[in-house]
């Protein structure tokens, strides 16, 4: 047992928690098992619990999941299988863009997207699509970098666009989104005022310069 400071109507006193009620409010904040409302579109879970049981213990996957109001969400959660049980799977959730964020904004990106280890109950039923995380060898082999030169050429400076890449630092997929500030004259390259990483807003604008071909980019669309 142990007293803190409280204070009821401008009056400081003490308030005894003892371990029952510390136990008590911890499991307030603790994820629990639902009984499985399956919402519009999501997986069924018996199908979900055989999927992941086919990627298997160490891959790495990317969940796209409905949200409360059914909306889709816009990037899908990379997460690595560490366990896979009965009833639930628990998985590391991989902040690619995390370090990029947090250096340029006071967001903690694990409030917002989560972060660390999760327990993921099949019967949560929010869950649209599990597929399995591209490497840079499938990026690289799978995009059309004169189509995406093509683009390039055709946008004007202070243009706002929409920039999918692949960090290798990080070892996977990253949407910045920012204007325009420069091309190259052959258009293999170009430099990004950067104010959103995967639809986080930044507190301060990063500048990148992107080669198309080196720096492994994906795709790029005018937002």
């Amino acid at each position: 047992m142990r007293f803190e400071y409280g204070n009821s109507r401008n009056r400081n006193r003490l308030i005894c928690i003892t371990p029952q009620r510390r136990s008590y409010f911890f499991k307030l904040f603790r994820r629990r098992k639902t009984s499985g409302n399956l919402r519009p579109g999501a997986m069924p879970p018996e199908k979900l619990k055989e999927q992941i049981r086919q990627f298997g213990e160490g891959a790495v996957v990317e969940l796209l999941r409905i949200g409360f109001d059914g909306q889709v969400d816009d990037i899908p959660m990379i997460v690595q299988i560490l366990n896979i049980g009965e009833e639930s799977f628990t998985g590391r959730i991989v902040n690619v863009e995390r370090a990029m964020i947090e250096k340029n904004t006071q967001t903690k990106v694990y409030a917002r997207r989560g972060g660390g280890v999760i327990e993921f109950f099949y019967s949560d039923g929010d869950v649209k699509e599990v597929l399995e995380n591209r490497d840079m060898d499938d990026l690289s082999e799978a995009r059309d970098v004169p189509a995406i030169q093509e683009i390039l050429a055709a946008l004007e400076l202070d243009d706002r666009i929409l920039v999918a890449y692949y960090d290798r630092k990080h070892q996977g997929t990253v949407n910045v989104e920012g204007l325009l500030k420069s091309k190259s004259a052959d258009h293999s390259g170009f430099t990004l005022a950067i104010d959103k990483i995967n639809g986080v807003s930044l507190d301060n604008r990063l500048e990148k310069n992107f080669r198309i071909d080196a720096d492994l980019v994906i795709d790029i669309s005018l937002v």
